[in-house]
């Protein structure tokens, strides 16, 4: 007989195979329209953010061991990993789910990122209620992907389909601002104070490929009790965090900029140009001369189809 308690591991890779329940998937971005597709939802370890907009119905959850419900005009925000168990649905039950990889969330929000990891990562998940305008604008977003999803043809789809995802990250990023304002200030403990104020330095550095030690001194703290605080509120060391907006920026100024591979270098704090290569391709597969051709090229190319 089959263990239903057996956890699974989902992460934005394993939803990219699922092809029978996502109606979208690219490996950073999931839509998932029916939750009716999901028979016999065992225990999972969410390796992805998520957004759930709850249309009909109720559901009953834990997250990360702590009790949950979400209802018909409420929706759900989650950072990654986090485990979900104990579900309880009705039978009328209509959710809108949108996936998001960590990489993506950072590419689209940018400079405004540091919104959303301290927001999201303030309770891990977060239950909002909506007004009757703010959950029919959401249900247009979903509206909107779901027809550029059923017209593959359109020139631009790809740009659009991003720009929606943005447009929608940004909305929801005020919809957190404005519950956060109005809910009582809450006493955090040391190390979620310690570990905003990482977010904070790590987000407005210039050069963010740093050790771990010189953000822990800023912090006044040491660098193992840095990545304890890191690992222990995100599910993420401080060198994943110093390598995802590391990352970031690569991506962004050799794909998005007119510098020179080694201008970008420079810039990034990389003064051996031999080593930027290395790190680029450790990282995306491919030098950072073909890393800036394909930038080039994918636009191109999306806006022919």
């Amino acid at each position: 007989m089959e263990n239903k308690n057996v956890m699974t591991e989902v992460s934005m890779a394993e939803l990219d195979t699922m092809h029978t329940i996502t109606d979208y998937c690219d490996g950073d971005i999931a839509i998932i329209d029916n939750i009716k597709d999901l028979t016999e939802v065992k225990p999972l370890y969410a390796k992805m953010n998520f957004i759930i907009l709850c249309t009909g119905g109720r559901m009953s959850f834990c997250a990360n061991d702590t009790p949950m419900n979400l209802s018909e005009g409420q929706m759900l925000i989650s950072a990654s990993h986090v485990v979900l168990d104990n579900y309880m649905f009705s039978a009328d039950l209509e959710l809108k789910i949108l996936c998001l990889s960590d990489d993506v969330i950072q590419e689209m929000l940018r400079q405004n990122i540091i919104n959303w990891n301290i927001a999201a990562y303030s309770d891990r998940t977060r239950i909002l209620s909506l007004p009757d305008e703010d959950r029919e604008q959401l249900v247009y977003y979903y509206k909107l992907i779901r027809f550029k999803l059923d017209h593959k043809e359109r020139r631009f789809r790809t740009i659009v389909m991003q720009a929606i995802v943005q447009s929608m990250l940004y909305d929801i990023c005020s919809l957190i601002d404005r519950d956060s304002e109005s809910l009582v200030p809450d006493k955090r403990s040391r190390g979620k104070v310690l570990f905003d104020g990482f977010i904070r330095l790590l987000s407005t550095a210039k050069v963010k490929r740093q050790p771990v030690v010189n953000y822990a001194a800023k912090l006044n703290i040491t660098p193992k009790y840095l990545t304890m605080i890191c690992t222990r509120y995100s599910g993420k060391s401080a060198i994943g965090w110093i390598t995802q907006y590391c990352k970031e920026d690569v991506r962004y100024y050799l794909c998005h900029t007119d510098l020179t591979v080694k201008e970008v270098s420079i810039k990034l704090g990389f003064n051996n140009l031999s080593f930027f290569g290395s790190y680029v391709r450790k990282h995306f597969g491919v030098s950072p001369s073909v890393l800036k051709a394909k930038g080039c090229v994918a636009e191109a190319e999306d806006a022919k189809s």
